[in-house]
């Protein structure tokens, strides 16, 4: 049997506030297996862990117990294989467009053109719509070849038409690179239209109430009877 891409297993995470509540549980035992090829995105109320449980995936976190493994071995720090995007771009104001991108290798040009970027590649951060912005920040985690692609609410406060285009890109993205992604999203739509399963976490601290597969062939809006169902069974997972 072969290995998993990801195995979280018993994982929990206790932060230390500072306050007079002492420690926060963010997580609690949560197991979690993910496999080669797979679009995962995770689902759950604010606050519940969601990108905690992510950035214990890309090694930006240390986990209070349980284990995480990346092909077998303890996550214990970041790598290029798990490429990371942020809600924010994060983008460096004093860089171009390409610069930006090829901060983590040199393949730049080519997914300047693949996320039709190309004409932009002399432009800086602040020349940027927010989608373009976004676009660069995909194609900077994408230089490295990642086997992982970790996307913590990347198309978050963007106006509803340009969310959907970049739904559909990143569903190009996940079919044309061949890449593993786990998105954490507070959308429900989002969820639906570009998961292959869904994970539900709880209020705090987070546990894993529901992780349900999707088998329907994409793009999902083609098929809004599913959808409907979808997000009506799902709502009710999350009234629970």
């Amino acid at each position: 049997m072969s290995t998993p891409l990801l195995q979280l297993n018993q994982v929990s995470k206790t932060f230390n506030d500072g306050d007079a509540r002492g420690e926060v549980e963010a997580l609690r035992r949560v197991s979690l297996t993910v496999n080669e090829g797979e679009f995962v995105t995770i689902l759950g109320p604010s606050g519940c862990g969601k990108s905690t449980l992510l950035r214990i995936i890309a090694g930006l976190t240390p986990l209070s117990s349980g284990e995480c493994l990346y092909k077998g071995e303890p996550v214990i720090k970041p790598s290029l294989e798990r490429g990371y995007v942020f809600q924010d771009p994060r983008l460096f104001p004093w860089l171009n467009v390409l610069e930006n991108i090829n901060l983590a290798g040199n393949d730049g040009k080519e997914l300047l053109r693949k996320m039709d970027l190309t004409e932009f590649s002399r432009a800086f951060p602040h020349e940027l719509s927010g989608g373009m912005a976004r676009r660069v920040a995909l194609a900077r985690a994408l230089v490295p070849r990642p086997n992982l692609l970790l996307l913590d609410e990347p198309l978050a406060n963007l106006d509803p038409k340009l969310r959907v285009n970049l739904q559909e890109e990143l569903q190009r993205i996940w079919e044309r690179e061949g890449v593993t992604c786990i998105l954490v999203t507070h959308n429900l739509d989002e969820a639906i239209n570009l998961g292959t399963r869904i994970v539900l976490l709880s209020k705090r601290p987070g546990v894993i109430k529901q992780d349900q597969p999707l088998d329907l062939p994409f793009p999902r809006r083609r098929y809004p009877k599913f959808v409907k169902a979808a997000k009506a069974q799902i709502s009710t997972w999350m009234e629970v």
